[in-house]
């Protein structure tokens, strides 16, 4: 399937930033600028809601409304008056938004001669333009009126793998039904166990019940709600009505909610009203994808979206084209509810396109259930299994060095072997390339040279573990890394290094700005960023300071200069130092954004050169606290790491393994560990992707730096990363 990527940031002087990509990297990518949204639009989109109230007929009609916000659609008239003001807007000929849509017709048009299925991806943060029917846009409708629009849905973590469990399992949730048939949305749910699906099924469950439910051990691939929801104005914060007298928001439930996606919950469907909230809360927490309906929908709408989406999607549909074509078939409740077809929405995490989502791939990871137990070998059997062993072991030989594709078997049996401690000559067909991403001995195009590179100190231990495996294997491809003559090291500086061509690739501990993509693009070449681990931010204290975490909010007031004393938190009366690495380093842009919510540090921040200096200071003064990466701080035996929450009344996450190692029992035997797993399911707040920063240009550079890339994506790289304290990212 090909994505074609919209990225809009909002920009108070022009209106919206837009970056144009694909998810194969065919294309370039292209940036320009969208023109404000018109003051007529916004108007219409608002009357498009409210004028549906005013119709008498209409309020007769039970609903999904949820009685606590209600709001209609609008007349048929209105409906066309939105389209007209749309297609005025995104046809604008001014010069800065021209390149896009032009871009966009050709990306278009070659994707439709490769037959491929084709998706668009709006990544946007504006809720007004989430709200708004993109879908209308004529060149969609006129030139490709095949092609889906799904919002992204901003979450942490990887994906999980599916559900160990030999059925597809859908868990349908019926809520408060007052005034809606939900009789009809358990039938068309129940159907499914046709298709060998376990269907189970909770109405107006308790809280217990719910929350039980969600933590089976089975887990769920899928889950549906039909009932009563809502969500804010703003799309942040959904909630749904469990029963008659229990409304519940995603937070009250979301370590259920989260056990339930680690388990290998693959999509949510609220076939309810005004969902993006929902959807929002629950990438969060990890899902990589859901359906929700962005405007409170009309009962029989809802019902025969349900029912047109599953005969699609379990007739092998993608996820894509179900929703796509159950939008279709809903163009005869127009005249009746002008809108209805606008309202289905994909909300998915960037992470998930690359997986497209079907009832065959669902089908095809089911554990097969164990028919009859295995014998115990005997001789004469342990005598054939070497016989067989051996026979398998020459069988793939010949096809390696034929240079032939790999039979499915034969490749699975392959990466049961260990990896080669040198570069063989049994290197698979590239056509295996993607199956045999074990090692670092299998990975082609590798060149030999001299080359530079620079960055994060974050990576400093993944330089360490990393690039001498990657020597003794391919002795030519020479890696040193080079520093600044006077600059202090970080991301930022390898970035500057990168682009005046000082070293060859970059390492980074946050992602590349506007303003390094912009500085790239007036030198000619493009700058791509590889996602390799995941990071976490560990924040430390003086061990003689009894504290024992902070919220993200508290944390956010001492590096603002809002909170001075810890005792204002309920410590003791001691003045508060807070460290942080200078400017440069990626570590501390990254918390200056994610945490201080782009606010300045406060005057009482003192920016350290190196963490060891700044390790030193905490120690020295009791009333001193920094961050920096866990796999430096966490086992320090001289600072005491804090554990961290998203919120005061939520669960507080550490950022060590197991029980903490106080610093009288710390010694060169026995450390602290960084807890990975929290950082890789999202559950730990301040985590972060690392990356390989490749200058697209066509040289020998980019080759060495897409080969680096591909080298830490390897298993062999991504153990000797987790090796190194940091999470790997596949």
């Amino acid at each position: 399937m090909n994505i074609i990527k919209i990225k809009l940031i909002e920009n108070e002087d022009f209106g919206f930033h837009v970056t144009l990509t694909t998810n194969d990297s065919k294309f370039d990518s292209i940036d320009g600028f969208l023109p404000p949204l018109p003051s007529e639009l916004e108007l219409s989109l608002s009357n498009w809601q409210l004028a549906y109230n005013q119709l008498a007929e209409v309020r007769k009609i039970a609903t999904r409304i949820s009685p606590k916000r209600t709001i209609y659609y609008s007349s048929l008239e209105q409906r066309k008056l939105i389209k007209t003001y749309i297609n005025e807007w995104l046809d604008s000929d001014e010069r800065r938004w021209r390149p896009i849509r032009e871009e966009l017709i050709s990306v278009f048009s070659s994707l439709e001669n490769s037959g491929s299925e084709i998706g668009v991806f709006l990544d946007v943060k504006n809720p007004k333009l989430r709200r708004l029917p993109w879908q209308e846009w004529s060149l969609l409708t006129s030139r490709f009126p095949q092609a889906e629009i799904a919002m992204r849905a901003r979450g942490k973590g990887e994906l999980k793998p599916y559900p160990s469990c030999g059925n597809i399992r859908v868990l349908l949730v019926v809520g408060k039904s007052a005034g809606i048939n939900t009789n009809l949305d358990i039938e068309i749910v129940q159907k499914l166990q046709e298709k060998g699906a376990e269907v189970i099924c909770l109405k107006q469950p308790s809280r217990e019940k719910f929350a039980n439910t969600l933590r089976e051990e089975s887990g769920f691939h899928i889950f549906i709600f039909s009932g009563h929801s809502r969500s804010e104005e703003d799309g942040t914060i959904g909630w749904i009505s469990l029963n008659n007298s229990d409304e519940l928001s995603i937070d009250e439930f979301k370590n259920s909610l989260r056990y339930l996606i680690d388990k290998g919950l693959q999509l949510a469907i609220f076939n309810s009203c005004d969902g993006l909230g929902l959807a929002s809360q629950l990438a969060k927490l990890s899902l990589p994808r859901s359906i929700v309906m962005r405007e409170p929908i009309p009962d029989e709408v809802a019902v025969k979206f349900l029912d047109y989406f599953f005969a699609e999607f379990t007739n092998n549909k993608s996820l894509f084209t179900s929703v796509h074509t159950a939008r279709e078939r809903l163009e005869y409740f127009e005249h009746d509810y002008p809108g209805a077809m606008w309202l289905p929405t994909i909300c998915i995490r960037e992470s998930a396109l690359n997986k497209p989502l079907s009832w065959q791939e669902l089908t095809d990871n089911l554990i097969p259930t164990p028919q009859t137990s295995p014998s115990l070998l005997n001789k004469k059997n342990l005598f054939l299994l070497v016989v067989i062993s051996l026979l398998l072991v020459a069988g793939i030989t010949w096809w390696l060095i034929n240079g032939v594709k790999l039979p499915k078997q034969e490749v699975e049996n392959l990466q049961l072997l260990p990896c080669p401690e040198q570069l063989t000559q049994f290197i698979p067909s590239r056509e295996n390339q993607i199956e045999l991403d074990k090692c670092f001995a299998y990975i082609s195009g590798v060149p030999n040279g001299n080359w530079l590179h620079g960055g994060s100190t974050t990576w400093a231990p993944i330089r360490d573990r990393v690039n001498p495996k990657i020597q003794e294997i391919f002795p030519e491809f020479k890696l040193s890394y080079k520093q600044h003559p006077s600059l202090p090291p970080g991301s930022g500086t390898g970035i500057k290094m990168l682009l005046k061509g000082q070293i060859s690739f970059a390492e980074s501990s946050r992602p590349v700005t506007d303003a390094e993509l912009q500085r790239a693009r007036n030198r000619g070449f493009q700058l791509k960023q590889i996602p390799v681990a995941i990071d976490g931010i560990a924040i430390v204290i003086n061990h003689e300071l009894d504290l024992a975490g902070l919220t993200l909010k508290q944390l956010q007031n001492i590096y603002t200069g809002k909170i001075t004393n810890w005792s204002q938190i309920g410590a003791a009366n001691i003045k508060i130092f807070p460290y942080a690495r200078p400017l440069a380093s990626g570590t501390t842009p990254f918390f200056q954004d994610n945490i201080l919510n782009n606010k300045n540090f406060g005057k009482n921040v003192f920016f350290i050169p190196t963490t060891t200096q700044a390790l030193r200071e905490v120690t020295a003064n009791k009333g001193g606290i920094y961050f920096a990466t866990a796999s430096e701080l966490i086992p320090q035996c001289s600072v005491k790491p804090l554990a961290i929450s998203y919120e005061s009344a939520g669960t507080f996450v550490v950022p060590y393994k197991g029980e903490f190692i106080s610093p009288e029992n710390c010694s060169e035997q026995l450390r602290n560990e960084p807890n990975l797993e929290a950082f890789e399911n999202g559950t730990y707040p301040i985590t972060r992707r690392l990356f390989v920063i490749v200058k697209k240009d066509g040289s020998f550079d980019e080759k060495a730096g897409e080969a680096y890339g591909k080298l830490l994506l390897t298993d062999e790289g991504q153990k000797l990363i987790k090796e190194a304290g940091y999470s790997p990212i596949r």
